[in-house]
This record gives structure tokens, C-alpha cells and sequence, in this order.
């Protein structure tokens, strides 16, 4: 209370001049003070604007590199299924056997299993992995290409060593795979 009556008491004894220099510099402050805040304000408003715009431009390009994957996997799986539906009874073993006979690798050949790796997808990988021996760089780059130039047929693994025995042969081990559709009902 005795603040007030001495700010009172400063009020009335101050000659008017001075009374509206004061008021105009304390409604000054308080308007610059004012202006100062709404610019702040409005300054990180358009900066938060502009992140707003510039993350929907990212999510907009996001979607659109989504949807472009996802229209190229069903082409894909289309593509996929087609091949699959051409021959419904391929057998990885058999198409392996056939092609080392066609080569002449058999005698080559060390060691073959055979795998089936059940997937999420309507697809059951069936994989042969298999290990040659006393090879040469021809041989090995026939069979290569044969696989390649078959679509069913694609190469998951291969590990290829100098041979223990010859000096210029070589240790072959590779993986091959095919997709098969899984049976309805499984």
C-alpha cells in the first residue's frame, strides 16, 4: 500500500510535460515490447509453416515411391505366377542332373542336397546346394550361364577355391534356387 500512495504521491507532483513524456515512454515500451512478441510469434509460426510443407513434400514423395514399388512387386508376382503355371511340375534336382549331363560335369560333381524352406508369401522355396571339384574356369562359366539363361532358376551362394589336388582346378560350391507355388490346404 505505501508503494502506491508514493507512486501517487510522484504522479501529482510531476509537471505535465513531464507526466506525458513518462506516459509516452511507458506506452512505447509496452507497444515496441507488444511488437516484438507478435513478431516472434509470427516469425516461428511461418517457420513452423514451412517445415509443415516441407515434410508433406517428402511424405507426398514417399507415397509415391511406396505405391511405385508396390505396383512393380505385383507386376512381379505376376510375372511370377505366369512363369510358375508354365511348368507345374518342375523339379530343381532333375533340371540339375539334365544340365550336368549336357555339360559333362556329373563326373564333377562331389556332394548335392536338397532343401525346401517354407516362406510367408504363396511361394516354397526349394534350394540344391552342391559341390564340384577339379573344375576349370570354362566349365564353371558354362554352367554359370546355363543357370543364368534359365528365369526358374536363380543363384543364391557361390564359393569358389583353388583345388587341393590340381594346380589349376578348382573347388566349387554353390546354391541354386527355384520358387514352387504351395499346395491350397497346407
Amino acid at each position: 500500500m505505501e508503494m502506491l500512495e508514493k507512486i501517487a504521491s510522484f504522479i501529482e507532483n510531476i509537471e505535465t510535460k513531464k507526466f506525458y513524456l513518462y506516459a509516452g515512454v511507458i506506452i512505447g515500451s509496452i507497444f515496441l515490447f507488444s511488437a516484438v512478441i507478435v513478431f516472434y510469434h509470427y516469425r516461428q509460426v511461418n517457420y513452423f509453416k514451412s517445415q509443415i510443407d516441407e515434410i508433406n513434400d517428402l511424405r507426398e514423395v514417399d507415397v509415391r515411391t511406396i505405391l511405385t514399388r508396390a505396383q512393380r512387386v505385383q507386376q512381379q508376382r505376376a510375372e511370377v505366377d505366369a512363369m510358375l503355371a508354365e511348368d507345374v511340375n518342375f523339379k530343381i534336382g532333375g533340371y540339375f542332373k539334365d544340365l550336368l549331363t549336357e555339360l559333362n560335369l556329373l563326373d564333377k560333381q562331389e556332394i548335392e542336397t536338397t532343401s525346401q524352406i517354407e516362406r510367408e508369401d504363396n511361394y516354397r522355396e526349394s534350394i540344391l546346394n552342391t559341390k564340384f571339384v577339379d573344375m576349370n574356369m570354362k566349365q564353371l562359366t558354362e554352367l554359370l550361364s546355363k543357370i543364368e539363361q534359365n528365369r526358374r532358376i536363380y543363384s543364391k551362394e557361390l564359393e569358389i577355391t583353388k583345388s587341393k589336388k590340381k594346380p589349376d582346378a578348382l573347388e566349387v560350391s554353390i546354391t541354386i534356387a527355384t520358387l514352387q507355388p504351395k499346395e491350397f490346404g497346407e
